[in-house]
């Protein structure tokens, strides 16, 4: 990255009133290319596996959270903002408030809220030709994940680098469930190239599935 680059992202940096990558570390306490998915402690593009502690860049000023909304395991609507951009709407302004009107989930007997909220962090490998991919995650464990990469690149004068992770696996006891897996995002060196810019319409198809990646929102 030359020093014209980075001059222009300094002074881009400065024109913003807040830091919404602070603001979305917070809160997790298209075009983007092909879905990565962390499917019960594996990585997975598609049906490929992805090796533990394969490096990629992760396109952090790209990241973006919202709602999607379903039904009959198809997507009816999506409500998904870059976290450079603002924040998505709330729950209360997207309607579907009537829980007698929701399709039952399979699992649990419940009625399922028909929106849900997902985060999507864009990255490329770094040691292999590929595709840009998408880590799509609705889960506590995967928001949370990209909520450090947040907070870290908010506090940070980098210039416009972009933190190198390595795709890894963690696990915690849940008083229920016993061992979980829930991806992790370890920041393993910084990238000097900027961003590409990207589309948010026509995300890939998620073959009537929620983008998620096992560990539902409201575990601890």
């Amino acid at each position: 990255m030359g020093n014209q680059s980075l001059k222009l992202l300094n002074e881009t940096a400065l024109t913003q009133n807040t830091n919404p990558w602070l603001e979305a570390a917070d809160e997790a306490g298209g075009g983007f290319g092909k879905l990565l998915k962390f499917n019960k402690g594996d990585w997975e593009v598609g049906d490929d596996p992805i090796p533990e502690g394969t490096k990629h860049i992760a396109f952090i000023d790209e990241v973006a959270r919202g709602w999607v909304r379903f039904e009959g395991k198809k997507v009816t609507d999506r409500k998904i903002v870059k976290v450079r951009d603002g924040h998505p709407p709330k729950r209360e302004d997207l309607g579907d408030d009537d829980e007698s009107q929701w399709e039952v989930d399979e699992k649990t007997g419940k009625p399922r809220d028909p929106w849900v909220l997902q985060w999507l962090l864009p990255m490329a490998p770094v040691d292999a030709e590929g595709d840009l991919v998408v880590f799509v995650s609705s889960s506590k464990g995967g928001m949370s994940a990209i909520g450090l990469l947040c907070k870290v690149y908010g506090r940070s004068q980098r210039n416009g680098l972009l933190p190198i992770v390595a795709l890894k696996t963690a696990h915690y006891k849940h008083p229920e469930y016993g061992k979980v897996a829930k991806p992790d995002l370890p920041i393993v060196s910084w990238h000097g190239a900027p961003s590409p810019q990207m589309e948010m319409e026509g995300l890939p198809p998620n073959d009537g599935k929620p983008w998620d990646d096992e560990i539902p929102m409201d575990w601890k």
